[in-house]
């Protein structure tokens, strides 16, 4: 009983240890962003859900389907320097966003309907963006460096909570309050969901044709106005949106006046995104699960529960062994 009760503690001890080893060491250096993270998300129309949307080239509103292509690459050697630089553990992506045709290709070098490059850099553990001098955003050939990216940007937290964040949006410049709506399940994954309302704002101004905004004049300056709804399906665990929508609605206002429209179109992305993401971010997370909660969780129970037998063990045969003293007579005892 005494090896046993040894045994029991010494076991109990490792599981104790292995518990507060694994939640309050391992669950941080695995709960972090990669430095060298590559990914393509594309959103599209749905089907017979057409976006209007301004021809350049013939300067009328048109409709059809549309597509949004989103290539995000990791800057490894950059988000090591600037870790150190900032003394942040942060990594910098490189994204590069574009819509067009369902046909158009991103990467062949022509311009889309519209385009955004972006370099960002961010906290690994929280997915919000960090100050930082090298930040640039480039969009209808206009570049702004440094770029003040704020809030969440290309994912949610580790351990995404219930509440609201705010969410930058590159078309007004800033990040405004995503909300927290509820909860749901993707291909038996749980996710939350959020919702970022951007009610109409003006994003700049822009001198067009006057008969373009119904105008008599040959030139009118007029308000570039930008709305939109974006949701956001979040699996909480590694906060990787699985499900990203927008439903965007953009115009042209005149003495606040809309008159004409830029962009009015919804688009989610398609169920093969959907799928490349929860293909690889399941077994991600049940990781993440276990080492953050269910292996400390456990560990700790049986460590208790060994413990507490293994002193126990050895406290009965500490008994045992003074009751038998006691019962012995010594010698010469009685002798008078």
């Amino acid at each position: 009983m005494r090896k046993l009760g040894t045994v029991a503690l010494f076991f109990g001890a490792f599981l104790l240890a292995l518990a507060a080893l694994t939640r309050f060491y391992m669950y941080d250096r695995l709960a972090v962003a990669p430095f060298n993270n590559t990914s393509t998300s594309i959103s599209e129309t749905k089907a017979g859900a057409d976006a209007e949307y301004l021809d350049i080239k013939k300067l009328e509103v048109v409709s059809g389907p549309l597509k949004s292509t989103r290539i995000v690459s990791g800057d490894v050697k950059q988000g090591k320097a600037v870790s150190k630089d900032l003394r942040q553990d942060v990594v910098v992506w490189h994204t590069y966003s574009c819509t067009g045709k369902p046909d158009f290709d991103c990467s062949a070098g022509k311009t889309p309907l519209s385009g955004t490059t972006d370099l960002v850099a961010f906290d690994r553990t929280s997915g919000a963006a960090v100050t930082w001098a090298g930040a640039t955003s480039e969009s209808g050939g206009e570049k702004t460096e440094p770029a003040g990216f704020e809030g969440q940007y290309f994912k949610f937290p580790f351990d995404t909570q219930k509440k609201s964040y705010k969410f930058w949006d590159g078309t007004i410049d800033r990040a405004t309050t995503v909300e927290y709506v509820g909860e749901g399940e993707i291909d038996g994954l749980g996710v939350y969901e959020f919702r970022q309302t951007i009610e109409p704002t003006k994003s700049g101004t822009i001198d067009v044709p006057g008969d373009l905004v119904d105008e008599n004049a040959a030139t009118v300056t007029a308000d570039r106005m930008y709305s939109n709804v974006r949701t956001f399906s979040v699996e909480p665990t590694t906060g990787v949106i699985l499900v990203g929508g927008e439903q965007q609605d953009s115009f042209l206002a005149v003495d606040g006046e809309r008159r004409l429209t830029t962009t009015k179109a919804t688009l989610e992305y398609t169920d093969e995104t959907t799928q490349g993401f929860v293909d690889e971010y399941e077994s991600k997370a049940l990781l993440l699960g276990l080492v953050k909660s269910t292996i400390p969780l456990v560990g700790l129970v049986l460590g208790v529960l060994l413990i507490g037998l293994g002193l126990l063990s050895r406290r009965g045969r500490r008994s045992r062994r003074s009751d038998g003293d006691q019962q012995r007579t010594p010698v010469g005892a009685g002798v008078g």
